[in-house]
Order: structure tokens, then C-alpha cells, then sequence
């Protein structure tokens, strides 16, 4: 999968990174901010975004799954802060894996949200995430 990562925390974004193409994902970004997000989405077509909530000057992650979803780019969300997705309105995205996270769990959230994508029943949902879908 093409995948975009939307994280203002360089470290946990290389984590990221290390995790998706051991595994033979293509990873760019990361995106910093919701427009830099959007931004990166028009040049590079993801299959899927994976987006902290608090991001970089002052943008959130709710705002760039909202304009990546214009796009038709489906969102995971990969934050401590699962509890702001509730606040705003009907939940975007495919759903949510807390951090901190594990390298499998991580690796098993985004199998997860490739079944979802490709209208198969997920299998091996790591507990800690939540569907919305």
C-alpha cells in the first residue's frame, strides 16, 4: 500500500516508517499540518493515511482526515488522544489505534484497515483498536 503519514513527531514517524516498509509498504511524508497532509495527498495518491490528532502549528489531524476524505484517501488514526475524535461530530475515518503502539500492532492495524478497504471482514484486530466502520 501507498501510505501517507500525517505526525509532527519526527521519531515516532521514522517508527512508523522502519515498521510500514519492512514489511513492503511505500511510505512518504511525513506530513506536519492538515494543509501539508492535503498537500502531499494530491501529489502522491495514497491508498491510506495514517494521522496523529494534535499536529504541528496549530492544525489537528480531525481537519486532515476531513480534506484527505474529499480526496477519497481513508484515514487510520495513530494517537494517544482516541477521546477528541468524539467531540466533533461523526467520526472519519476507519478507526483508531492508541499510542503507544507495537510494531505488530501497528502492522496489524493497517492489515486491518486493508480489509476494510477491500470490503473483506478484518481478522487479527489488535485489542487496543477501535472501528468505526
Amino acid at each position: 500500500m501507498k501510505i501517507l503519514l500525517v505526525e509532527d513527531e519526527v521519531l515516532i514517524a521514522l517508527e512508523q516508517q522502519l515498521y510500514l516498509e519492512s514489511v513492503g509498504h511505500s511510505v512518504f511524508g511525513p506530513a506536519i499540518t492538515a494543509a501539508e497532509a492535503f498537500d502531499l495527498a494530491v501529489e502522491n495518491k495514497p491508498d491510506l493515511a495514517l494521522v496523529d490528532i494534535h499536529l504541528g502549528m496549530g492544525s489537528n489531524g480531525i481537519d486532515a482526515a476531513r480534506s484527505l476524505k474529499t480526496l477519497g484517501v481513508p484515514c487510520l488514526f495513530i494517537t494517544s488522544f482516541r477521546d477528541e475524535l468524539k467531540k466533533d461530530g461523526p467520526l472519519t475515518g476507519i478507526g483508531c489505534l492508541p499510542k503507544p503502539f507495537t510494531e505488530s500492532g501497528l502492522l496489524a492495524a493497517v492489515d486491518v484497515a486493508r480489509a476494510v478497504l477491500a470490503g473483506e471482514t478484518p481478522r487479527n484486530v489488535p485489542q487496543t483498536m477501535e472501528l468505526f466502520v
